[in-house]
């Protein structure tokens, strides 16, 4: 990486000293043409954008080259450009345009006698990717495959500039970097630079005979790369400008320019953007295993070269707005990723290579037992999926102090599981993801037991252990009070200390074991789950070395893809599930998900749960009563009358008759079959755009196209949609839209009277769930419903979402509308999970109901459906959740209507206590649905900890309808992500 003699010695680039105005006189005498719009930012040329004639007019970038730029470099460029145009990728690169005197290049003397290389291309149209925000693992992956396909199209291309030292090549890294190394703005960053080229050429030195050579662009950096928004509402790469930087160099170094440019925008997850990256490049451009070795190093490299160009050009023009704004995000990409173990680096690139994990030296060791006498090892499952540990042990490394004991009392050594994601360890209310997968296996004794050298080594102090140098690994064992000096020579079976009082991580005293591959290697004692993989790879599991059977103390391996393979080979493909790549979740406890990794996330849109996961109440219930009886409703028990006696209880007169199903779908379908059967009518109206459920009948009467695109059009000839009544996206918004709403009800019964038939029943959720939580209009349903039963119907309120106290100031939604309706359904809340659903309506129509026979729903009215319902009753009473949903609702509601009131993404905030929607529009004039951008959306706040989908006819509006238990914490740490997820 650095010559004998250094060409960058001395090195300086001005941009040229042209203004707009000087551009425009200098485009019009060259290329005969006008409309100078703007300076566009560049390190050091100018460049500005030229608007064609008339409105629409094809545009284009004029640009004006630095001196000491060759011509033969521009005409490389030039070529270049025109190879990678016609070789059909799916990306646009800039087109060069003839001159006046027909040339691709061509000169133009400022007003000042100075002479310039002067350039037109066409104009590339879309966003700058260094403008958008966030970058999506998608992105960063299409931004690799990008640069790959560059540099296939430009394979076997030949120029002789193409050999040029090149301030950005790479492979004259360490000569620029020296030549630049003055202008360090601090000391503390040359001292960082210095460190920084140190370990990247001492890494390179035995690589570069392997790197393939070859003409590449060189620069995929964000800036240079143009971005249109998919149908999922994702920047993707477009187009590619700026081939200035073009050269035969290392391909290697090709990709790692763009993962130092895409660092910048990540710089807490540099490993996690290189594999994404990585990816892409790599399925278009495969690397060989010693470019993949190579790659973190040359990363190093270019971030450092960066950094310490961007404090000289500074230095050299304090006015450069476009250096100036970027300076310190370079200098904190290279503390970034430097910071980063090249093994763990090569790892990690290695596995999105499809390469196999590097050969490490195998020899077996001598080894020898840690403890004394020890009993026979046993696990003890410290996972998210541990049915020794419930949903109090979240974050508690205490709680393996009863499962320790228990092996203890049993006469085994209690083992701590390699590879496995505790839950233990596991955060909540965390929008960063934690370190939870451990790297080595912990054994549990008593503090003061003598622990001896499992293998003969030099003996290295270490702060709360000791680590073996074995050679050709290091063996870490921490928790131990070291008796043994530093440095000293040790032999296997040799005391080494005691096992320490205090036990890391706060388990109890332990001593925990970690074999790693690179001797050197500060591996730490836990990795986070994304990059598990590598590190586990690192630190493989050190059972051998401690004598134990293979497999006893590692943990099943954690694989969600493959958990979801198996999912789409054998259900229906029209099961769908949430997200792209969904973690796989085996755990919930209370607001909390968690998934077998162990990263937890604050879940939003489980209404089901309305307890919390996993609560103590309905398990205790529901266990006690299987444990006693479970049989069909036709026996007597008492769990059923108990469970319909609270039920009945929480709703007005004359609401005071029960049936008992399983859910929501079964109780829409036999509600309307109480009311067709009470009234004589078959006619149904139903609110345009609602979900009821999706058995024969329900499925009639649910209008919403998001759940079935054809829904208006296949509606039996009884189902009679009526204006959806929502003030926000409907026709009527104003003070009187209640009434104006319920006029379409009117219209719709004097329609069927006019055809002499009368309705059976008017069915709507008393505030428009489906639609993302959009309270009706003051007055709507109390017309709607004396209209319908002026004209024979009844009132039907599905209940199903919304009721239960969700809203806090009610328990139902139907009284805040002030109305009582006929019947009443509900299910989803009422079990917190488990199968239970109702129908609660009056003496009298339920009795009418006989005329069809008796009622009978196997498992519907259970003894355990019973328990759990009436659990959930007792629960939301015992807990005061419902004044929860209302304190904890205006909460989340203000913080909500704050993040969002700016945003232009946002139309509106919906509904109240916790049921919510955010409506997402991309125009607030026409209130279009962004509905690629609300599943973007969704896609991040997976990333940053939140559990949210989106809902709504346009399925643009995010669901907030979280477990009633919801914390203000949460709350706050939803408002957060949310925002930053809008932010980008």
């Amino acid at each position: 990486m650095r010559s004998d003699t250094n060409p960058f010695l001395g090195h300086e680039h001005r941009r040229p000293d042209v203004d707009a105005t000087e551009a425009a006189r200098l485009l019009e005498t060259a290329f005969g043409r006008s409309g100078i719009a703007r300076e566009l930012g560049s390190h050091q040329d100018r460049n500005f954008l030229v608007q064609g004639e008339g409105e629409g007019g094809a545009r284009f970038v004029f640009k004006v080259a630095r001196h000491g730029l060759s011509r033969a470099a521009l005409e490389a460029e030039n070529e270049a450009m025109l190879r990678v145009a016609a070789a059909g990728l799916p990306y646009e690169v800039p087109v060069p345009q003839p001159a006046l005197d027909g040339s691709l290049v061509t000169t133009g003397t400022t007003s000042g006698g100075v002479t310039h290389d002067l350039r037109l291309v066409t104009f590339i149209e879309g966003e700058p990717l260094d403008e958008v925000g966030y970058l999506a693992p998608a992105v960063l992956r299409a931004h690799g495959a990008l640069a790959a396909s560059v540099a296939r199209a430009l394979e076997g291309f030949d120029h002789p500039a193409l050999d040029r030292a090149l301030q950005w090549d790479l492979r004259h890294a360490a000569d620029v970097v020296e030549a630049l190394a003055t202008y360090a703005s601090t000391p503390a960053r040359r001292a960082l630079l210095d460190r920084s080229m140190a370990i990247a050429g001492a890494a390179l030195a035995p690589l570069v005979g392997d790197l393939r050579i070859a003409a590449v662009h060189q620069d995929v950096t964000e800036a240079n790369t143009v971005a249109r928004r998919d149908a999922a509402g994702r920047p993707m790469p477009a187009g590619l400008i700026d081939f200035g930087d073009l050269s035969r160099t290392w391909i290697a170094g090709d990709l790692a320019v763009v993962i130092a440019a895409d660092v910048i925008h990540d710089v807490a997850r540099p490993l996690q953007v290189a594999r994404a990256v990585t990816l892409g490049y790599v399925g278009e451009l495969p690397l060989t295993a010693a470019e993949i070795a190579a790659l973190w190093p040359l990363v190093v490299a270019r971030a450092a070269s960066v950094a310490i160009s961007g404090d000289q050009q500074a230095a050299l023009e304090p006015d450069n707005a476009y250096v100036a704004e970027t300076r310190d995000e370079e200098w904190a990409a290279l503390e970034a990723v430097v910071d980063v173990p090249f093994a763990l680096a090569e790892a990690v690139l290695r596995e999105a290579a499809g390469l196999p994990p590097a050969d490490r030296p195998m020899v077996k060791l001598a080894t020898s037992p840690v403890f004394d006498d020890a009993p026979e090892p046993e696990a003890i499952d410290l996972s998210t999926t541990s049915v020794a540990l419930d949903g109090a042990a979240i974050g508690d490394a205490g709680a393996a102090g009863a499962l320790v004991e228990r092996v203890r009392a049993a006469g085994g050594l209690p083992v701590g599981r390699w590879g496995e994601g505790r839950l233990v360890d596991t955060v909540l209310d965390s929008m960063d993801e934690t370190a939870t997968v451990h790297l080595g296996i912990d054994l549990f004794a008593t503090a003061g037991t003598a622990v001896h050298a499992p293998l003969a080594g030099r003996l290295r102090l270490r702060p709360h252990g000791v680590v073996i140098e074995g050679g050709i690994l290091d063996l870490v064992l921490d928790g131990v009070d070291p008796s043994a000096g530093d440095r000293t020579e040790v032999a296997a079976g040799d005391v080494l200390g005691t096992v320490a009082t205090a036990g890391p991580d706060g388990l109890p005293p332990h001593v925990h074991v970690a074999r790693v591959a690179v001797p050197g290697l500060d591996a730490p004692r836990r990795a986070v789950p994304s990059l598990a993989a590598a590190w586990l790879e690192l630190c493989p599991d050190p059972s051998s070395l401690l004598g134990f059977l293979p497999g006893v103390a590692a943990a099943p391996p954690e694989d969600p893809a493959a958990l979801l393979a198996r999912r789409d080979a054998v259900l229906a493909t029209t099961q769908v599930h949430y997200f792209d790549a969904p973690p796989r979740i085996e755990r919930g406890w209370r607001h909390h998900l968690v998934d077998t990794s162990g990263r937890a996330r604050i879940d939003i849109i489980n209404n089901v749960a309305v307890l919390g996961h996993s609560h103590p109440a309905v398990e205790a219930a529901v266990a006690r009563q299987l444990h006693l009886l479970n049989t069909n409703s036709r026996f007597l028990y008492e769990p059923m009358v108990a469970f319909a006696e609270a039920l009945a209880a929480r709703f007005p007169a004359p609401l005071d008759t029960v049936f008992l199903v399983n859910t929501g779908s079964e109780a829409n379908e036999l509600a309307l079959r109480l009311a067709r059967t009470a009234t004589g009518n078959e006619d149904v109206l139903a609110v345009r755009g609602a979900y009821h459920g999706w058995t024969v009948a329900a499925d009639a009467i649910t209008t919403s196209t998001l759940d079935n695109p054809r829904a208006l059009q296949t509606r039996p000839a009884w189902v009679h949609p009526v204006e959806a009544p929502n003030t926000y996206r409907g026709p009527h918004r104003g003070p009187d839209a209640g009434t104006r709403y319920a006029d379409d009800v009117r219209a719709t019964l004097a329609g069927l009277a006019a055809a002499g038939r009368g309705p059976a029943a008017f069915i709507a959720e008393a505030l428009y769930g489906n639609a993302g939580g959009v309270v009706l209009p003051d007055g709507y349903l109390r017309e709607a419903y004396a209209a319908v039963r002026s004209a024979g119907g009844l009132a039907i309120a599905d209940e199903v979402q919304v009721g239960y106290g969700r809203l806090g100031a009610y328990q139902w939604a139907f009284e805040q509308q002030d109305v009582v309706p006929d019947i009443v359904t509900v299910a989803k809340a009422a079990g917190n999970g488990m199968a239970v659903g109702a129908v609660i309506t009056t003496r009298s129509i339920a009795d009418a109901f006989g005329a069809e026979g008796s009622f009978f729903s196997s498992v519907g009215g259970s003894p355990v459906s019973c328990a759990a319902g009436l659990a959930v009753l007792e629960t939301i009473d015992g807990e005061g959740l419902r004044e929860n949903a209302r304190v904890v609702g205006a909460h989340l509601r203000a913080g909500l209507e704050h993040v969002t009131a700016d945003h232009p993404l946002v139309g509106a905030v919906h509904g109240m206590g916790l049921y919510q929607g955010v409506e997402l529009v991309r125009d607030r004039e026409t209130r279009e649905p962004a509905d690629a951008e609300a599943l973007a959306i969704c896609e991040r706040l997976l990333e940053l900890g939140v559990i949210c989908q989106p809902t709504g006819e346009g399925n643009n509006v995010l669901k907030v309808k979280p477990p009633l238990c919801l914390t203000r914490e949460s709350a706050d740490i939803v408002v957060e992500a949310l925002g930053i997820a809008l932010r980008g």
